[in-house]
């Protein structure tokens, strides 16, 4: 299997939307209830929300191609020396394939053009799938802090990526 990553368009749009909700119910399906979820896909996934981004220079949004749309990956840089990970977020039937991986390699290559000299992300306590592919690639436990999700307060904890 070829994996492409490349650059979102607009066109990808739905497919980034479909595959944030089926990764969303997958992943904290049982940390968050249905609810929570349809409210955070409908805030952080609204077309219009996407549409901007693709266009923004500031946010980088690829997607993992290989016959369709499988994964999607956005980061932005926040701070000189950092690149916070937005988001990286695979079909759930494609877990385990290396797709993730490769769209964590294109934004450590974006980071690393950028001359920063790490990448930040945060991730639900409870998300032991996140949690596990974070570490597997090399990212670093910090400290523990709180996020909202939909109106909702949830632990979180900061991980980073040396370059």
């Amino acid at each position: 299997m070829t994996v492409e990553i490349r650059p979102a368009t607009a066109a990808d749009i739905d497919a980034i939307r479909d595959i944030a909700e089926d990764s969303w119910y997958a992943a904290y399906g049982g940390i968050l209830d249905p609810e929570t979820i349809a409210i955070a896909i409908a805030e952080y996934y609204d077309p219009a929300l996407l549409e901007a981004a693709v266009d923004l220079d500031e946010i980088v949004l690829y997607v993992a191609e290989t016959d369709d749309v499988v994964g999607f990956a956005s980061a932005e840089q926040t701070w000189a020396d950092e690149v916070e990970l937005h988001t990286i977020y695979v079909r759930p039937d494609r877990w385990g394939e290396g797709i993730g991986t490769a769209l964590f390699e294109r934004v450590r290559s974006w980071a690393r053009e950028r001359d920063v000299d790490r990448i930040a992300c945060g991730v639900l306590v409870e998300n032991v799938i996140g949690i596990g592919f974070f570490e597997a690639i090399g990212f670093h436990r910090g400290r523990e802090t709180d996020a909202e999700i939909a109106g909702e307060i949830r632990s979180e904890r900061e991980f980073e990526y040396y370059l």
